[in-house]
């Protein structure tokens, strides 16, 4: 049985860092698809000097190929459309000029790293992605394969996402794996 930590969403480093000094019999896995992080990641890794962190600089998806990652604060880019930010935060999502970025089909992803009986933790705060790629876990049995899902929900930043739908995905999920609030 392999013990697997999953950081989807990793931004800065700071939480997989985190991860790795609490949990260090882990393999991690980090995606994150915000080029401009990717120097803060790295470091962040380079102070643990663990032997087994793979980064991707890559958004977790539904599939393989690109897609376009919409800039804001960097705790509020997302690939997502409709997105509102929180006045909190300095910085808007500029939806005029999308940079694209690879993408990875998480499911599929998933299917060739981990094996039923594996320990594996993910962590996912992908700024709205989470739907899509949760609700793929789900239609193809992959989510089975998560010990432990920490998830960011945003269904607070769509407008346009009845609550209802966000509820009745979220039900489906936590009622195949043990599902704790990530914020």
């Amino acid at each position: 049985m392999r013990k697997i930590l999953v950081d989807c969403g990793a931004n800065l480093g700071h939480v997989l860092r985190g991860f790795i000094e609490a949990e260090p019999e882990r393999d991690f896995y980090a995606f994150e698809p915000n080029p401009a992080l990717l120097p803060s990641l790295r470091d962040e890794v380079a102070h643990t000097d663990h032997p087994r962190v793979e980064i991707h600089n890559s958004a977790v998806w539904t599939h393989d190929g690109t897609v376009d990652l919409f800039l804001g604060h960097h705790e509020s880019s997302t690939v997502m459309l409709g997105k509102r930010v929180p006045p909190v935060y300095d910085q808007q999502i500029d939806y005029t000029r999308p940079v694209p970025v690879p993408a990875v089909d998480f499911s599929a992803w998933l299917r060739r790293t981990a094996r039923t009986g594996d320990d594996v933790t993910v962590k996912m705060d992908v700024e709205g992605a989470e739907y899509p790629v949760l609700a793929k876990l789900l239609r193809d049995g992959t989510l089975d394969l998560i010990t432990t899902l920490y998830v960011e929900w945003h269904h607070d930043r769509f407008p346009h996402m009845p609550r209802a739908e966000h509820d009745a995905l979220c039900a489906k999920v936590c009622a195949r794996t043990d599902v704790r609030k990530w914020d």
